[in-house]
């Protein structure tokens, strides 16, 4: 009984100190006054699945389109307007920008082409360049006039607490990145290929293997792991790279069928694949932190 009343004090004096706390940081330092708090309108932005993911240096074509949705989460949203999609553009220094390059989006959900011509048209440029990042969200125009920015240079991207929500099955977005990367050559990287393998079998070696190109989104690695060979699928929409789960000896001391898989990106601009994943077999896991880097 003294062990509880001790333990019921304890819980009511740290209760006591957190509404303390939360006390203060409610009333003190605010950023701005509490009647300037507006309502605003919360707008999914997510890439169209199956469009392109990256932008290439140098070209400006490309199948890109991006999707608004209003969340169910959201409710009533009859206080909004319409809605702009608003373009923030970094370069290569880091120096970011924005700019409006639709406006007046009153349907929801709204499927909109991105022509990249057109949007580095209206920033003054002629086509991407490595180390530029193109994002894009969403600014909600209220009935009142009142905008409220996806994004401000002063704290970034709004809407950020709202990750938590589900749309269409996935996390809310509230924006949609396009990295400026070099084109993917899938050529590049057969023949002669270097790689480090870092898992607990070689430890960070490197061992010579070869590319086999099998088709415009496949590669075969030859000699993976001595003397075995590896399927990698490639998405070029947005770089990345899967091996699905492959055996690579039927018998493997005096266990059964030694696999591995993972998944990874491609670094065209330096020609490196990278991919994580698991070395194991039927009978359990021998490094579930693997790692292997291919060098072309």
């Amino acid at each position: 009984m003294k062990f509880n009343r001790k333990m019921r004090y304890i819980q009511f004096f740290m209760a006591t100190v957190l509404m303390a706390l939360l006390t203060v940081s409610c009333d003190q330092d605010l950023p701005y006054p509490l009647d300037d708090v507006k309502n605003g309108v919360v707008i999914d932005i997510a890439r169209v699945e199956g469009t392109d993911g990256v932008l290439s240096a140098g070209t400006v074509d490309g199948n890109y389109k991006i999707k608004l949705t209003i969340p169910k989460q959201q409710g009533d949203y009859s206080m909004l307007d319409y809605a702009q999609l608003l373009c923030v553009f970094t370069d290569a220094s880091g120096k970011t920008t924005s700019k409006v390059v639709a406006d007046n989006i009153k349907e929801f959900p709204k499927e909109i082409t991105i022509d990249f011509a057109d949007v580095y048209g209206q920033l003054g440029l002629s086509a991407p360049a490595l180390g530029e990042t193109v994002y894009f969200t969403a600014n909600a125009v209220l009935k009142n006039g009142y905008v409220v920015y996806g994004w401000n240079e002063y704290s970034g991207f709004n809407n950020k607490a709202f990750t938590g929500w589900e749309v269409d099955g996935r996390a809310y977005s509230y924006n949609v990145r396009y990295a400026v990367i070099c084109p993917l050559v899938l050529d590049d990287f057969t023949g002669n290929l270097m790689l480090t393998d870092n898992t607990v079998f070689y430890e960070g070696a490197s061992y010579p293997v070869q590319g086999v190109k099998i088709s415009d989104t496949e590669l075969e690695i030859v000699d993976f792991f001595e003397d075995s060979i590896i399927r990698i699928t490639i998405d070029p929409t947005v770089h990345t790279v899967t091996v699905a789960k492959q055996v690579l000896y039927p018998t493997f001391g005096s266990y059964t069928n030694s696999y591995v898989v993972g998944s990874g990106t491609i670094d065209a601009c330096n020609g490196i694949i990278t991919f994580s994943g698991t070395v194991g077999v039927d009978q359990g896991t021998y490094d579930s932190n693997a790692n292997w880097v291919i060098k072309n």
